[in-house]
């Protein structure tokens, strides 16, 4: 008995610092999950957690039961849907269902504070939809669907709407998507019960050919930063009442005189204290000029800090640990996941020297 005793204390002290995360995947078989010790800096190497049709967005139940993606395939066929997923004790997941809408090309999920409501941006159609999240922790069929309409002054990126994603407040009043086409932020108004979005306005990224891609909102829910894509900066704003948003400035993510052909951003995140921001730089040529840049948000404002080199190719996304001590990254064409330490007093990144194979086009991460 004392043996057994002896092993299980062994066994919870090697995985008390460890966390499960799992990949979305751009052109691979399935959703992957692995376990990060926050202690080592250690990522295991990934296992397949279910097959589905290029998942690439993930977001994960705030009950931490299920887990939902983007999808392609099957039931969902070539326009793309969203998928539910239950996710057992041993890190697998189980499909619940899957639907979809007359959007085509979805390309992010996100769900609303209380878990009741799923929304999805679809690219290629340049519009959003909204679910309900039923009892069991599948989705509905779509409750709500809007089509954005315009273009931008992007010659080749613009040439019509192009819903990238949607976020909402911390408040959980309203809904954000982001239009890269159009260079504007589409707000709605949301129903978490009812699973509804309706519309509630717009904010106008200026500038001109900036493409506002992701978003992340401060924990107090008074500033929304906005990742463009193809101006590689970031914008700021101000929650104003009735979820209008003020613009502030905006921030490039290089500095001034650096090379940005072939340059996007892709993924924007705030670490865990609130202190620091993180964009993701993308060189979608091969002179692997790959970057994550450092944003301080102090009380002498938003200003970049620097810019550390990804170690991958094209860090389509990454994210912090919960502990704020480590980052991921995702590499998309070179099919890795490359781990950082992070510095919280500083939010300076300095790289382990440790990169793990992921197969598939690795584009989301995200800890449970």
């Amino acid at each position: 008995m004392k043996t057994i005793l002896m092993l299980s204390l062994v066994a919870f002290a090697l995985c008390a610092d460890a966390g499960r995360v799992y990949f979305g995947t751009g052109n691979g078989n399935g959703i992957y999950f692995a376990d990060f010790d926050e202690e080592t800096g250690e990522l295991t190497q990934p296992q397949l957690a279910i097959e589905l049709g290029r998942p690439g967005f993930l977001a994960i139940h705030p009950n931490k039961q299920y887990l939902y993606s983007t999808a392609f395939g099957g039931t969902l066929g070539r326009q793309g849907g969203v998928a539910a997923m239950k996710i057992a004790p041993e890190g697998r997941l189980e499909l619940l269902n899957m639907q979809a809408t007359e959007g085509k090309g979805n390309c992010h999920v996100s769900l609303d504070q209380t878990g009741q409501l799923l929304t999805t941006a679809y690219y290629g159609s340049g519009s959003v939809a909204s679910f309900g999240i039923l009892a069991d922790g599948s989705v509905s069929e779509a409750k709500s669907y809007f089509a954005h309409s315009g273009s931008g002054t992007h010659p080749k990126r613009q040439n019509k709407a192009y819903a990238h994603s949607v976020v909402m407040n911390p408040a959980n009043t309203h809904a954000y998507a982001a239009d890269l086409g159009i260079d504007k932020i589409m707000i709605y108004r949301i129903e978490p019960k009812a699973g509804t979005l309706t519309p509630a306005g717009e904010a106008i990224v200026p500038g001109g050919g900036m493409g506002p891609r992701h978003m992340k909102w401060n924990r107090e829910g008074s500033i929304l930063y906005v990742l463009n894509e193809l101006d590689l900066s970031v914008s700021v704003f101000k929650a104003v009442a009735q979820g209008k948003l003020e613009f502030v400035e905006t921030v490039p993510t290089l500095p001034e005189g650096a090379d940005k052909t072939q340059m996007t951003c892709a993924e924007i995140r705030i670490h865990p204290n609130g202190k620091f921001i993180y964009a993701s730089n993308r060189d979608l040529s091969q002179q692997r000029r790959d970057s994550i840049t450092l944003f301080s948000r102090f009380e002498d404002g938003f200003k970049r800090i620097e810019s550390t080199p990804a170690q991958v190719w094209v860090p389509r996304n990454f994210n912090l640990a919960p502990s704020g001590k480590w980052m991921l990254v995702a590499g998309q064409r070179s099919n890795d996941i490359a781990i950082f330490q992070v510095n919280p007093e500083t939010g300076k990144l300095t790289f382990s020297g440790t990169t793990v194979p992921l197969a598939g086009a690795p584009i989301c991460i995200e800890f449970l």
